[in-house]
């Protein structure tokens, strides 16, 4: 369930650590994520991708997270991951660089990933839920079909066991 109380939603950081931090300034947070009127973070998802540090924003999130003072559900960039799904702008996670943006030849900054942030990246993500919610607030990356969220609370198993069980049902 999502937290009771105050709650700061998050989402879309895609490896911007700094604009992640000055975010969490402003909002109040210290750098341990805690806040002087007790308000917790939710992200949203898409921690990763495009920005310049996609391994310190999940660094970050999920030590949050795994000190109780974050909750995060699932984004499609982190389903991509799990997947295994190269994109535009996740080569970082297979230790690779690429040209971000379009108006640049050259490559981008940006921290490339080793086999052991994989594992741990891989581990943190299967871990998470696709959707929290409370009596006033529901929280998902992309829609909300009650149906779905209903079979989604029922299934046994990871995000990514959900998302191969789902789509095989849907392309019959």
């Amino acid at each position: 369930p999502l937290f009771e109380g105050p709650i700061d939603i998050v989402g879309d950081v895609h490896g911007e650590t700094g604009e992640l931090f000055h975010l969490l300034d402003l909002l109040g947070y210290d750098g341990n994520g805690h806040h002087p009127e007790g308000r917790r973070l939710v992200f949203v998802g898409d921690l990763v991708d495009r920005g310049p540090d996609s391994i310190g924003v999940v660094r970050f999130v999920r030590g949050l997270v795994e000190a109780g003072r974050a909750q995060m559900v699932l984004g499609n960039h982190e389903l991509n991951l799990l997947r295994g799904s190269r994109k535009h702008g996740n080569h970082w996670f297979w230790g690779e660089p690429e040209v971000i943006r379009k108006d640049k030849e050259a490559l981008s900054f940006q921290v490339l990933a080793d086999a052991s942030f994989r594992a741990e990246a891989i581990s943190f993500f299967k871990s998470l839920p696709v959707a929290l919610h409370r009596e006033d607030v529901r929280v998902v990356h992309a829609c909300w079909r009650p149906e779905s969220i209903a079979e989604l609370q029922e299934f046994e198993g990871n995000a990514i066991e959900a998302y191969d069980f789902f789509t095989a049902r849907a392309e019959e």
